[in-house]
């Protein structure tokens, strides 16, 4: 295990973004295991997964937290080992769909999690606008959380 916690994810209000990064002490392919795998997704980021023409760029598929929200996605690039990019939206994909942009790379012997997201059609003045993207990264951080959590147990458990 690392000697030191995540930091949680920040927002910027001005960027509408929310972004966190993470460190993992798994290979960047476990960790790519956990982006792309649907059953992996699945466990660290909502209850479902589902890409049924698989997890490749353009799929479109569909994320769900039970008896909560069901989000549309779209996967827009896949770049196998480094980079995952998607658009989701509650309900259907839309022009309020907003964009997550996950980059993996090594570092120091340990697996970078990089991850933002933006796009949010959010309105209101800035304070409302600050507290929407806090919920979200408050999101962010438990989901990542999650996932450095599940790709640590199935590194260990691969050893």
């Amino acid at each position: 295990m690392p000697e030191f916690e995540n930091p949680p994810a920040t927002v910027d209000v001005p960027g509408v973004r929310v972004t966190r990064i993470v460190a993992v002490d798994a290979e960047r392919a476990t960790v790519w295991r956990c982006l792309t795998e649907p059953e992996l997704l699945a466990r660290w980021l909502g209850d479902i997964a589902a890409f049924p023409d698989g997890v490749v760029a353009g799929a479109t598929g569909r994320f769900a937290w039970t008896g909560e929200v069901v989000l549309a996605a779209r996967i827009r690039e896949l770049e196998p080992g480094s980079r995952f990019v998607f658009d989701w939206a509650e309900g259907i994909l839309s022009d309020k769909a907003s964009t997550v942009e996950v980059t993996l790379r090594d570092v120091d012997g340990q697996t970078q999690v990089h991850l933002v997201e933006s796009g949010f059609p959010l309105e209101g003045d800035d304070a409302s606008k600050r507290e929407s993207l806090r919920a979200l990264a408050a999101g962010w951080t438990v989901e990542l959380d999650e996932l450095v959590d599940l790709a640590e147990h199935l590194e260990s458990a691969s050893d």
